[in-house]
């Protein structure tokens, strides 16, 4: 199937905006006091905040499809690609490093977390640049399946010192007992890693979804037919992984099979409605798809940015062991006529706008920060 490679896709670049947009909404709420679908499951299960990560690593196989297909029809070279991918990957994953030690209070190098969101994200980059640069679409999609089954019987099949097989506790499972193992002291916690070592084998999976996806965009066939491949594919993935975690239940934690396939499904869904609305219904860009873009084309600043100024609230005091910045202002603009969970979204959301207007700036000046 002959490539096309788009210029610049709007419905991708809107897509992420959409997926930036519930990071910063997630990850900074006013107070303690969130919804459910606000937050992280604490184990099993799966909530509004646990489809932004696996939404990102669809965009950024879909992404990076698009990136060296472009590449590859400007004439560049295996050799010079490949430059690209190491390079990009260790920045992102280098980047990673330095968000671990900002954003977790510059602990000892003895007690720096390793693991991380963008290290994940470089792994996952590098191993599906590779895939896409060096196999055919079915090989990729059957990698995609040798890792979910392969996940899958390692976690219920090989026994864990002290907790037998097929144990899914925070300390029993089989990931968080090699991320023990070989991280020790640079990990989240005492016990488990959300981005550990062993997990990110099914976090390529996801990101595989993407680069399918990604092979179908740039095709020649006709956009509707890209578009129904999209949702069709999305409808079964999820499916698939809502059935599956039946016996292997959905968990962020350590990103189960049956998760992979939800939330990529689930994403693939997004982006295939983004596609086959947006791209062509260009004078919806103006209203919300604008703001959108605006935060999709600087997800690497909107990432920092955001996480940056949102922790520094927290070390504003206001008044001695009790208030901070962040939890004032929850307090004294929306506290007083709102519930705790409602305060705490609407917080959450200005902050978005704020973010959304600060990114605009750099927006309007052609300003995109690019590895």
């Amino acid at each position: 199937m002959e490539n096309t490679a788009p210029k610049r896709l709007l419905s991708l670049d809107i897509f992420r905006g959409l997926t930036v947009a519930g990071m910063i909404v997630v990850n900074s709420p006013g107070s303690d006091d969130t919804y459910a679908w606000a937050a992280h499951a604490h184990w099993h299960g799966c909530t509004f905040a646990d489809l932004v990560f696996p939404s990102f690593l669809v965009i950024m196989g879909t992404s990076l499809v698009i990136s060296l297909s472009r590449r590859r029809e400007r004439g560049d070279s295996v050799g010079r690609l490949l430059s690209q991918i190491f390079r990009r990957s260790l920045i992102i994953f280098g980047l990673g490093l330095i968000a671990s030690a900002v954003f977790f209070g510059l602990s000892p190098i003895h007690y720096l977390r390793i693991p991380g969101v963008l290290q994940r994200i470089a792994v996952c980059y590098f191993a599906c640049s590779l895939l896409y640069l060096f196999t055919s679409l079915e090989v990729q999609i059957g990698t995609l399946a040798a890792l979910l089954l392969g996940y899958w019987a390692l976690m219920m099949r090989v026994p864990v010192p002290g907790y037998g097989r097929g144990n899914l506790t925070p300390a029993g499972n089989l990931a968080s007992y090699l991320d023990r193992r070989v991280l020790g002291t640079h990990m989240l916690t005492g016990i488990e890693d959300p981005e550990g070592i062993l997990s990110t084998l099914p976090a390529i999976a996801t990101s595989l979804l993407g680069v399918v996806a990604g092979q179908w965009i740039v095709s020649s066939r006709p956009k509707r037919r890209k578009a129904t491949l999209l949702l069709a594919a999305g409808l079964f993935c999820a499916a698939v992984g809502r059935l599956w975690a039946v016996t292997f239940p959905l968990n962020k934690q350590i990103w189960t099979s049956s998760f992979a396939l939800l939330t990529g499904g689930i994403a693939l869904i997004g982006l295939g409605a983004c596609y086959a609305f947006l791209d062509e219904n260009r004078g919806w860009k103006s209203c919300v798809g604008r703001p959108l873009e605006v935060l999709g084309r600087n997800p690497l600043i909107a990432f920092f940015a955001s996480g940056l100024f949102y922790g520094l609230q927290t070390f504003v005091p206001i008044s001695p062991g009790k208030l901070n910045l962040k939890l004032w202002i929850t307090e004294r603009f929306f506290g007083a006529w709102l519930s705790p969970p409602d305060a705490s979204l609407a917080y959450a959301l200005a902050y978005a706008a704020l973010c959304t207007g600060a990114l605009a700036i750099l927006y309007r000046k052609k300003i995109f920060v690019k590895i």
